[in-house]
């Protein structure tokens, strides 16, 4: 399920955003508790928007009336996550459809990869939590940093 490097090569490069494992973050395996994973992906696509848009969740929602409730995640763990290494997030947009977009997150630390998983969103009005098409703006630069999988 995983995407070749030579495909971002070809396109764009997925934001790349770091989180550092801290000790509270851990089990008394010594490992990430599993429920801080999807926490992990989700910190990464909201530095996404942020790095493409200069707006995060908060700001979409309260300043733009742009809402991203999730309709899906799906996460497969390969390896364990522990305070050692930082956590590097990949990030980029892998769908957008007329009311959706599609992320893909994959994180790795110290060049061994632990998670990746898909997560859809729908674009609402955030007010009325009614579906909406995503603004103009929105679309394009999803659209400008697709990587289909």
């Amino acid at each position: 399920m995983g995407t070749s490097t030579d495909q971002f090569a070809a396109s764009h490069s997925p934001y790349a955003h770091e989180i550092r494992i801290a000790w509270g973050d851990c089990d008394p395996a010594n490992i990430v508790y599993t429920a801080r994973i999807p926490w992990f992906a989700l910190d990464a696509i909201n530095g996404w928007w942020e790095h493409h848009t200069g707006d995060g969740w908060f700001q979409m929602e309260l300043d733009h009336n742009v809402g991203t409730p999730f309709v899906s995640m799906k996460l497969d763990f390969r390896a364990p996550i522990t305070p050692r290494h930082r956590l590097i997030c990949r990030v980029w947009p892998n769908r957008l459809g007329e009311t959706s977009v599609g992320f893909h997150v994959d994180g790795r630390q110290d060049g061994v990869l632990c998670f990746e998983g898909d997560f859809i969103n729908v674009f609402t009005q955030a007010d009325a939590l009614k579906k909406q098409k995503p603004p103009e703006r929105l679309r394009a630069i999803v659209a400008q940093n697709l990587i289909e999988s």
